[in-house]
């Protein structure tokens, strides 16, 4: 990690580095991997302001206090770091499990194809778009939906497994499975 410190309109004193410089490895329980780290510190009459940037691994955090005293400015800003951070952090956790998970969040929609444009050579006409939801079912759930809808498929997302599947009624009058590897 390295450490800039800019001092504005007063002289900073050995002991005011070495606090910055402790605080600010205080900020590697949080992320490992900070690059660099810049302290802007100045003195306006009597408001001591210390502006902290940390800029880590494709993102940055950014933290300005004011108080009477340098070392309480640095202080608030490195614990205002440390709520980004770990806010930053969660959020991070969260997006990976829901990776994880195969869980297909995102918005789905059935497009209806006109029959009379198959093999056209205009191409298809979407006859309709409609949004459809994909239901987290177990595997039998999905096929008491499928014959209560009186449909030849399901497609869902498996409870058990966390993937997205495929339900359907096979000719044979027996049902099959897909899912998504």
């Amino acid at each position: 990690m390295k450490l800039t410190t800019t001092a504005r309109h007063f002289e900073t004193t050995p002991e005011l580095i070495a606090f910055t410089d402790a605080r600010m490895r205080k900020l590697k329980r949080f992320w490992d991997q900070i690059l660099y780290v810049d302290v802007i510190m100045s003195v306006e009459k009597f408001r001591h302001m210390a502006e902290v940037k940390v800029h880590v691994n494709g993102h940055d955090f950014s933290a300005k206090e004011e108080s009477d005293d340098m070392y309480s400015s640095i202080e608030k800003a490195v614990k205002n770091l440390e709520k980004q951070m770990k806010k930053f952090k969660g959020k991070l956790v969260i997006n990976a499990h829901k990776h994880r998970k195969g869980v297909l969040k995102t918005e789905t929609r059935e497009k209806i194809i006109g029959s009379a444009s198959v093999g056209a050579v205009a191409g298809l006409e979407v006859v309709e778009d409609v949004p459809r939801d994909i239901h987290e079912l177990t595997v039998e759930e999905a096929i008491v939906l499928m014959e209560d809808e009186g449909g030849n498929f399901v497609l869902f997302n498996d409870k058990e497994s966390r993937k997205l599947s495929l339900v359907y009624k096979r000719a044979d009058g027996n049902y099959g499975l897909l899912e998504k590897f």
